[in-house]
């Protein structure tokens, strides 16, 4: 592939993850115990509301997950797989985008996970402010992901080993799926 090729698939990439990352983050907020009149909250809420709400009478939540949220965040994946398959110039396969959507979204939900838990254990050397609304997002997310892992040992005292393990988690299923989808690896998201 050329410059100008990359540099297209590059910024595909970006404008989807971009606007992925919106309807992922209206998907998970109401599976945390984030405030919901957070004004970052509100900012998602208000943003996909105009395309989630009208689906969510057709795809209602079920068990708190918004079916409408995952079926849009599923419909850009689908989107950007379609995109990137002309770019490239591979031939479109109903099969073929059907699988790379899954996998994308799926890959990209685990991104998010793994870059959250990522970004909330740099955070807490800092002693962050919990009310500020992107910590309190930040933390509400990643904690549930973070609570099974807390028991491993070595334990110490004031040092917690179980953002670590939780990444290594996170990176072993984002392979795994990366050698599930075999050649379309070309096409899911960047980590």
């Amino acid at each position: 592939m050329g410059f100008f090729l990359d540099a297209g698939v590059m910024l595909v990439q970006i404008l989807f993850s971009f606007v992925m990352l919106l309807f992922a983050l209206r998907l998970l907020l109401p599976l945390t115990r984030v405030r919901f009149n957070n004004p970052l909250c509100q900012f998602i809420y208000k943003t996909t509301n105009p395309v989630v709400g009208p689906l969510s009478q057709l795809l209602p939540a079920v068990r708190r997950v918004s079916l409408a949220a995952l079926f849009v965040l599923w419909l850009l994946a689908l989107l950007q797989s379609v995109l990137l398959f002309l770019l490239v110039g591979y031939p479109l396969s109903a099969p073929k985008l059907l699988l790379v959507s899954t996998f994308s979204t799926v890959y990209f939900l685990l991104g998010i996970a793994f870059w959250g838990i990522l970004f909330s254990a740099i955070a807490s050397f800092f002693s962050p402010d919990r009310r500020n609304p992107a910590v309190e997002i930040l933390f509400g997310l990643t904690e549930p992901l973070l609570r099974p892992f807390r028991n491993w040992p070595p334990k110490f005292e004031h040092f917690d080993l179980s953002p670590l393990y939780a990444s290594i988690a996170l990176r072993l299923a984002m392979l795994a799926l990366e050698h599930l989808s075999g050649a379309l690896r070309v096409f899911l998201p960047p980590l």
